[in-house]
């Protein structure tokens, strides 16, 4: 992810401006004369990683989408003269806040099986699978879908297209529904793409059923 790189200052006054949180992954006993906020932004990064237990540490930052880095030089006090940059990545409250009502809002992509259709997979997407299913059951099919897996993601729009084009040599008709979301694959080749197409829009734990 590109990131806009501003001074060390400019970062200050924004965040004194209430305007951004701002994280840093490097552990700040590991380094001495550490200036005194770095706890305070090692704190707000190892925040994100308990929030999100799922995303790599390498990868959380570009995960929420952090839009401003900067770096601090620390000089060692001993006569080596040793230095240390220290990275600091920032992310935007506003859109911080939006992204989290997104992930709150339950969005989720679902994979469902049927009996009667036992080397087929539906992968939708829903406000709630539950209600979701209830309503293709009720629509009078020959034999009823049973949701298996649920992934709750911030785009469940992206998340469905991108496993629907991954998957779409493995599209087939249907009676049992819209034909563009029926797959001739297993169950877990369903689940592991929707996982891995789910992962940059990760917005918590998966439901087994």
């Amino acid at each position: 992810m590109r990131r806009k790189h501003i001074s060390l200052f400019e970062l200050a006054v924004l965040e004194a401006q209430g305007y951004i949180t701002i994280y840093c992954m490097l552990n700040p006993s590991t380094v001495p004369n550490v200036p005194g906020k770095i706890p305070e932004y090692y704190n707000n990064f190892q925040n994100l990683l308990l929030k999100y237990p799922r995303i790599p540490c390498d990868r959380i930052l570009d995960f929420i989408g952090c839009e401003y880095a900067s770096d601090i030089e620390v000089r060692s006090k001993d006569d080596s003269g040793a230095i240390t940059w220290i990275l600091l990545y920032a992310k935007d409250k506003l859109k911080l806040q939006d992204r989290e009502r997104a992930e709150l809002s339950g969005k989720y992509v679902y994979v469902l099986t049927n009996e009667a259709y036992p080397n087929l997979c539906k992968v939708g997407k829903a406000v709630n699978p539950e209600t979701r299913i209830n309503g293709i059951n009720s629509a009078g099919t020959v034999s009823e879908w049973v949701l298996r897996f649920a992934l709750p993601v911030t785009n469940d729009y992206k998340v469905e297209n991108l496993v629907h084009r991954h998957l779409q040599e493995f599209r087939r008709d249907s009676d049992q529904g819209h034909a563009r979301e029926f797959f001739e694959v297993d169950f877990e080749t369903a689940v592991k793409a929707v996982e891995y197409f789910g992962k940059d829009f990760y917005a918590g734990e998966s439901i087994i059923y």
